[in-house]
């Protein structure tokens, strides 16, 4: 027969041993679903970048096919409007190359570059980015919240 002592400290010790059973459940779960976030917002990554690549290669092939066409309307006119025309299809042709060769990651070196060579104007401006976003989501939540009372009363 347990004395009454030893009988709460047995109770304590269950108590204890539930909850560090208790943590490790929670602990697993999420672990579980950090991974799986994870996963997801690497497929999303992934599913973006094709998705980019698919846009730049088409905004380039239009590009190339807008030059194209103003040559044609251009050769069509008189040798002042050719010139001009000419001029137009080929800074066209050098932005379709130039959307065609540069992809996502060269944007971020070249802002990563400016960054560097502009610290106080880009810590400014992600500052004021920042204010801005926050204001943005602050008003947006503030919003939301007002619409739903609204519609509990």
């Amino acid at each position: 027969m347990l004395l009454p002592l030893e009988s709460a400290q047995s109770n304590h010790l269950d108590f204890w041993r539930n909850i560090l059973t208790t943590l490790k459940t929670v602990t697993e779960s999420a672990s579980e679903l950090g991974k799986e976030a994870k996963e997801s917002v690497e497929q999303l990554g992934r599913s973006a970048g094709r998705r980019l690549d698919a846009a730049r290669t088409e905004t380039g092939a239009a590009l190339h096919t807008a030059a194209s066409s103003v040559r044609t309307s251009g050769r069509q006119g008189s040798e002042a409007i050719d010139n001009l025309a000419t001029g137009a299809a080929d800074r066209l042709d050098a932005t379709a190359s130039f959307v065609e060769d540069h992809d996502l990651r060269d944007a971020f070196a070249g802002l990563r570059r400016f960054g560097r060579r502009h610290l106080a104007g880009s810590l400014l401006a992600a500052a004021a980015f920042g204010f801005l976003a926050g204001s943005a989501v602050r008003r947006a939540t503030h919003t939301c919240k007002a619409v739903s009372e609204g519609t509990q009363a």
